[in-house]
């Protein structure tokens, strides 16, 4: 209703304001619908004796031995281990079968666990549990993983059994990781080892919850106005050291790294969206051509369901999804809106001027608003009533946040001490961030809390 209101006071042409789709013929709507549907029951797990899944909630432990696919989810008294399963046995049996899928497994031993451990586990396999207000079955399905073993006992048999370019990766992640905590201060260092590498578990819980209470959790969270920064600086720098000549090797290197820097920082659904989107960008602009970008919305949206249908279900792609697509429906419109609006009172130049930092940090804001906030409202049955103020004052601090803190750490890895002093300049702008947020968190109504919030 609110954003009906202040819609309604813009002097908007609103048929623009809506995509103009044009009809597909109905075999090739129903093809689609087919294949879509065929696609997702291929897609669902089927469970047989050589399953993991398959022995879950039995009364009786297993141990079963297999490989750590990720680096380790560290919380503050346990850990969370990715194990890809290969072979498996009763704790009272002589003989292991081979069995696949993957299990996590909680370990409170408190070992130095690494990608591509070979561990053997000890415990009982169990299904992961409904909740009352969450799925967490479902959350880890849409990653593969069917199968608990919350109370384990781990061992190391081997090391370095993982992919080599893999491990280089989550090493530099790891060494990474503790130069931020060593260059920063806390909470600005796990503030940005959010920003700049994805890792928010060591973020207080006081400022998590500021950020929440804000509608500023798409700060912390690894995004497309990463991604967008990024782009352009790989872009920029392969084509400054290739030339212009080579400008396809460049765009070439600039999508190889943003890869590289995907998987680095976690590979989560919003991420893989945004990778895609900046890799499109960048080949249409070495071939010559304007990117269309709801047409490459649906085209990236479209690759990653067909990868992994369950993917649909995904919080984070649905956010990332719908702020892209308020961006590319009503940023242009709203923009257009302002500049009429401002023209009334201002010369065409100042207007000009004007319509490009209110564009860039309040009506993009908007936009994407538009259309995260039935997202927001149905998961979370909250919204944020500061959310329109706070983030138009934040914003403008994060590209400083991203290149200089950038800047500092990469600097940091070769020379620390230099790293330092741009770790200084950097400082300053994430302290703004965290205060800014810490300021509005508390206001009365600052969160409006809905309830359960059910579809039509």
């Amino acid at each position: 209703a609110l954003v009906w209101l202040l819609l309604r006071r813009l002097p908007l042409r609103w048929p623009r304001l809506l995509p103009i789709i044009a009809p597909l013929p109905y075999p090739v709507l129903l093809l689609a619908l087919v294949l879509g549907a065929a696609r997702y029951t291929l897609a669902q797990p089927r469970f047989d004796s050589g399953s993991l899944a398959y022995y879950n909630d039995l009364d009786q432990s297993f141990i079963l031995e297999g490989v750590l696919i990720a680096p380790p989810d560290e919380r503050d008294t346990y850990s969370l281990l990715r194990i890809r399963a290969e072979r498996l046995r009763p704790i009272d049996g002589m003989l292991f079968q081979p069995v696949s899928g993957i299990l996590q497994a909680r370990d409170t031993s408190g070992g130095a666990w690494r990608y591509g451990d070979r561990v053997q586990v000890q415990g009982r396999l169990e299904t992961p549990p409904v909740l009352e207000d969450f799925s967490y079955r479902d959350y880890l399905a849409r990653q593969g993983v069917y199968s608990l073993m919350n109370q384990a006992s781990v061992r190391l048999l081997l090391h370095g059994q993982g992919n080599p370019l893999l491990t280089g990766v989550y090493s530099l992640k790891a060494r990474a990781l503790a130069t931020v905590y060593r260059i920063f201060p806390d909470p600005e260092a796990s503030l940005m080892a959010g920003i700049l590498l994805g890792v928010e578990t060591g973020i207080p819980e006081p400022v998590q919850q500021a950020f929440q209470a804000t509608g500023t959790t798409h700060i912390i969270a690894i995004s497309g106005f990463n991604i967008t920064i990024l782009a352009g600086l790989f872009s920029t720098l392969f084509v400054k050291l290739l030339g212009k000549r080579r400008r396809f090797l460049a765009a070439g290197l600039s999508v190889a790294a943003i890869g590289l820097y995907t998987i680095l920082v976690g590979a989560e659904a919003a991420v893989v969206r945004a990778a895609l989107m900046g890799a499109l960008a960048l080949f249409a602009r070495q071939v010559g051509r304007q990117q269309d970008g709801l047409n490459s919305l649906g085209l990236v949206a479209a690759l990653m369901a067909l990868a992994n249908p369950d993917i649909l279900w995904d919080v984070g792609f649905q956010l990332s999804f719908m702020a892209t697509l308020g961006l590319v429906l009503y940023a242009a419109p709203l923009t257009e809106a302002f500049l009429r609006l401002a023209s009334r009172r201002l010369s065409s130049s100042a207007a000009q001027r004007l319509s490009g930092p209110v564009g860039e940090y309040v009506l993009l804001t908007f936009a994407a608003q538009i259309t995260t906030l039935p997202v927001i409202a149905y998961h979370f049955n909250r919204i944020s009533l500061v959310a329109f103020l706070v983030n138009p004052l934040i914003l403008p601090a994060q590209p400083p946040v991203m290149i200089v803190g950038g800047l500092a750490l990469l600097v940091s890895l070769v020379f620390q001490p230099l790293g330092q002093l741009l770790a200084y300049l950097a400082w300053p702008f994430v302290v703004f961030t965290i205060r800014v947020v810490e300021f509005f968190a508390p206001f009365p109504g600052a969160m409006l809390e809905l309830g359960q919030v059910a579809l039509p």
